[in-house]
């Protein structure tokens, strides 16, 4: 019956190793957008479109931004950042799980420079923007 024992409990152990320690399942938290500007300081506004695997539990602005657009309620959703937009994080997200952070996408659709009062569109070129943990 000893005999028996040992390669048991072994097997236990070992079992016990592979699947425990190293977990896998969905971890909550915050995925920044981050935005790269040419134009750091000039532009007051940019239109996102934001591509989720999941709709974010929510989403806020940096400071001294405003966000439009929110809450998302959807996988697909077009938000406005206003105020004095520099390159760096604009907004984050509040997701259900930021190891999916490869499948969030953000594009920039339209930037806006503030010009006396008005907006004026600026050409695409040299904005990009990026999600991150």
């Amino acid at each position: 019956m000893i005999a028996l024992r040992r390669p048991l409990a072994a097997l236990s152990v070992a079992f016990l190793l592979a699947c425990g320690g190293d977990s896998t399942g969905p971890v909550a938290g915050t995925l920044k957008i981050n935005f790269t500007t040419p134009n750091s300081g000039e532009d007051a506004g940019v239109l996102l479109l934001l591509t989720a695997p999941a709709v974010p539990v929510s989403a806020a602005a940096a400071a001294g931004l405003q966000l439009w657009g929110a809450p998302v309620t959807t996988t697909t959703a077009k938000l406005v950042v206003t105020g004095t937009l520099s390159t760096g994080t604009i907004a984050t997200l509040q997701v259900d799980d930021v190891n999916k952070v490869s499948q969030y996408s953000v594009s920039v659709q339209s930037v806006a420079a503030g010009s006396g009062g008005g907006f004026v569109l600026r050409p695409l070129s040299g904005y990009s923007t990026t999600i991150t943990k």
